[in-house]
């Protein structure tokens, strides 16, 4: 299933999941970093992801490891934040890591990985990083609609108009961050 971008979005795509005959769930996606150590293009393992206002919920920490056995490379055991915005500001990323002490940042998975545990589901979640901690971004919030669908001509005019905000960077990183991710999906799938 596939859920769009947001907190929202994301629990929207799971609301049904009670009903579907599943046991294991894989959450997929790009993620924003907040640790210097990690690049874009990285493949991140999540170990747990919590709320600004939630403490930690782990994810099933051996569907993670298989995950990231199947993955060489990967870096496994991320603590993850879910924001309900895009964070743009290198600055405003710092005081994340600080706050919170999460290497990566994503606006779905705590929703998914809630909902889906609630019904009994274990959860995994592999994203890979589009932008560094480092990275300012556009102001990409109206390019993002209510239901969580992305406009790529609103992402276009947004990089437009600020390409020294990472405008180009964001293009060509969130290029690689994609590639990156139908590589790993696709390594997973192969190997199950």
């Amino acid at each position: 299933m596939t859920c769009g971008i947001g907190p929202q979005a994301g629990a929207r795509a799971v609301a049904g999941a009670a009903r579907l005959p599943m046991r294991r769930a894989l959450a997929t996606g790009l993620c924003g970093l907040l640790s210097p150590a990690l690049g874009v293009g990285d493949v991140l393992v999540y170990r747990d992801v919590r709320t600004q206002g939630d403490g930690p919920l782990a994810l099933d920490p051996a569907l993670s490891d298989a995950l990231a056995a199947r993955l060489p490379g990967a870096q496994s055991g991320i603590a993850a934040l879910e924001v309900d915005r895009i964070v743009t500001r290198a600055h405003t990323k710092h005081v994340l890591r600080e706050r919170y002490g999460a290497d990566a940042i994503d606006m779905e998975t705590w929703a998914i990985a809630s909902a889906l545990r609630e019904a009994g589901v274990s959860v995994a979640a592999l994203r890979v990083a589009s932008d560094a901690s480092d990275d300012d971004l556009p102001d990409l919030d109206s390019a993002v609609s209510s239901d969580g669908r992305i406009s790529g001509f609103a992402v276009a005019l947004a990089c437009a108009r600020k390409p020294r905000a990472g405008g180009v960077k964001l293009v060509w990183h969130g290029m690689h961050a994609l590639r990156a991710l139908e590589r790993a999906v696709f390594a997973v799938v192969r190997a199950a």
